[in-house]
């Protein structure tokens, strides 16, 4: 468990049944929580200065609120103890945190991704879910030749604009998605 301002953000990957909501919303960070911009400054380090835009953080508590759903961590983001406390740090700031985040056996292609996610659903009893992120994890080109989970999946995926982030419609898509009973 690292602490981070009061806040336990705990290492619960291996545990998912421990999550408090029956809903869980699996949540990209670049391309979702602000847009998708990579700026290097001197030395080789990374300019952060436009992560974590409050509007598509305000559309993020506004989703969580409207719908009760946790947070699930699916960027590549959750590989890093520095970038998961950033994360959290930012989160708090807008009352939310992270529950847990997926696992990332079997790297961190898009259909690996859509497999940690998919792996990670069909083990716990939920109400419904929904995924954000800016890469196409759902491509249509592959609806002829995927399986029934793979199907199942696209009709939970929420894909933002890269450029802009979590706006008022991806908000309203997750909303619906993870408000309805039957998305399951």
């Amino acid at each position: 468990f690292a602490h981070l301002e009061g806040e336990m953000f705990a290492l619960q990957a291996a545990c998912p049944e421990r999550l408090d909501s029956k809903r869980l919303l699996f949540l990209d960070v670049d391309g979702v929580l602000h847009p998708l911009k990579v700026r290097l400054m001197g030395q080789q380090q990374l300019d952060t200065s436009h992560c974590f835009n409050p509007g598509c953080m305000d559309e993020l508590r506004r989703v969580i609120l409207q719908s009760g759903a946790d947070l699930v961590v699916t960027s590549s983001w959750r590989q890093f103890e520095t970038a998961r406390n950033v994360l959290a740090k930012n989160l708090g700031h807008y009352g939310l945190r992270v529950k847990d985040w997926t696992t990332t056996a079997g790297g961190e292609s898009n259909e690996a991704r859509v497999d940690q996610i998919l792996s990670y659903v069909t083990a716990l009893d939920l109400e419904a879910w929904a995924v954000v992120d800016d890469e196409d994890l759902a491509p249509e080109a592959l609806q002829s030749s995927e399986g029934m989970m793979k199907m199942l999946f696209r009709q939970h995926f929420v894909r933002t604009d890269s450029s802009k982030g979590l706006d008022k419609s991806s908000a309203d898509s997750l909303i619906q998605l993870l408000n309805d009973e039957e998305n399951v």
